[in-house]
């Protein structure tokens, strides 16, 4: 009995040493502790009043500056800071400052306003931003107004408008490449229908730098930059066009082909990232890298709502039309995490994306996310009921958190930056 005594006691001393010297376990913090205080979530009701939730102390400031139009498309710059709406049918590009100041280490928050400066030119529809270079391609006579954030602070702002390119009236788009370059699509004068054939790189006077018309498709839809490089759909293939003033097709592989839903038409980007993101409308989503040359299939559906980067392009999100989130990591391309979400509907659930144009589907996917929108670690969710708003992690996707949105909540964006 003794010595089963001293077992026991032996036993237990022996554990005890081995829990001092073991590392103690440290609870994962809460979500309100871990994502960023400068994050934001900008969100619109019916009316166009904006709100900017801050999901860390789920404090909600209603705008007093005067509401955005209800039928505008709104676009966030680099820097998180800026809200472009672009009031297409009135041929006018206005700026909202959210306030919400990067100074790399930590931020400041100051009050929300329209800046008075205002773009005007005829349908204005493809944005693009990338190193704090806001660019918008105006389909109503081929100009494109260009917009720098390092000067939108200054009263003296004003956007510059490019106008007379020589690039016919079309439905292009336009983007920024280091060097302070411009890559714009131009039209073939004997091409039939509303797309461009080729693309050009233009200075900030609109003067040609760089431009190769064997290098051409049947059509070309959305572009997207990370300073290095310039990706645009096309039906054959994607037109890559460089800093180095280099302009190059990377053909398309199979199962990818010039007929309708079958071809790139939309292409995303980040300026942390070296590839880029395609959609094929019948095939799925693609990663382009413009360096290797090479197209290869990601994610392969045919029933695609959306897709998106997070913040800092670490993650790339899927919403397919069955209410599933996928989420890929962008260094590696694999998938680490999907799950069914269920979110708001979309605002015109009537229309069947099936039954686009290949132009109009295009333009719709180059919407802002209505009902779902990330930071670099949190996925934002729009619920049903368009009151609240449900947090999940992104590399996993279980849910962290949830908290109220005003009512009647048409969409959200994510506003605001990561502090390093």
């Amino acid at each position: 009995m003794r010595k089963l005594t001293l077992f026991t006691t032996a036993m237990a001393l022996a554990l005890l040493g081995c829990q001092d010297n073991e590392e103690p376990i440290i609870p994962a913090p809460e979500f309100n502790e871990s994502e960023s205080e400068w994050i934001r979530l900008g969100a619109w009701d019916q009316e166009g009043q904006f709100t900017l939730i801050s999901p860390t102390s789920e404090t909600a400031n209603a705008a007093e500056a005067l509401p955005f139009k209800p039928d505008s498309r709104n676009y966030l710059s680099t820097s998180g800071r800026y809200i472009v709406s672009m009031e297409r049918n009135d041929g006018r590009v206005k700026f909202f400052d959210t306030g919400i100041d990067n100074h790399g280490d930590h931020g400041h928050e100051y009050e929300m306003r329209w800046l008075n400066a205002t773009a005007d030119a005829p349908l204005p529809t493809h944005f693009s931003a990338t190193n704090g270079n806001i660019i918008i391609f105006n389909d109503g006579d081929g100009s494109v107004t260009l917009a720098r954030e390092a000067s939108m602070e200054a009263p003296s702002f004003q956007p510059t408008i490019l106008s007379d390119l020589g690039n016919g009236t079309h439905h292009g788009a336009a983007t920024w490449l280091s060097g302070n370059k411009l890559a714009v699509t131009f039209q073939d004068e004997n091409a039939s229908g509303a797309l461009p054939q080729y693309v050009k790189i233009i200075d900030t006077s609109g003067n040609i730098i760089a431009e190769d018309e064997s290098v051409s498709v049947t059509g070309l839809h959305g572009d997207a930059s990370n300073g290095t490089y310039a990706v645009f759909g096309g039906t054959e293939g994607v037109i890559v066009a460089d800093a180095n003033d280099q302009i190059k097709l990377i053909e398309n592989p199979s199962p990818l082909e010039p007929t309708s839903g079958n071809w790139m038409g939309t292409i995303r980007a980040h300026d942390n990232l070296g590839v880029f993101y395609g959609l094929a409308r019948n095939h799925g989503v693609f990663e382009i890298d413009p360096a290797a040359n090479s197209i290869r299939s990601i994610f392969s559906a045919d029933n695609i709502r959306t897709y998106f980067l997070s913040a800092e392009g670490s993650y790339l999100i899927i919403q397919t039309n069955d209410n599933r989130v996928r989420v890929f990591d962008t260094q590696s391309g694999s998938e680490i995490a999907n799950a069914i979400v269920q979110t708001a509907g979309e605002a015109n659930p009537a229309i069947s994306k099936k039954e686009l144009s290949d132009e109009r589907f295009c333009r719709l996917m180059e919407d802002p996310v209505p009902v779902l929108t990330a930071s670099d670690k949190y996925l934002y969710v729009l619920e049903p009921n368009r009151s609240k708003i449900h947090v999940r992690e992104l590399s996993t996707l279980d849910v962290v958190g949830s908290m109220d949105s005003p009512a009647n909540t048409v969409n959200i964006m994510r506003v605001g930056f990561h502090s390093n």
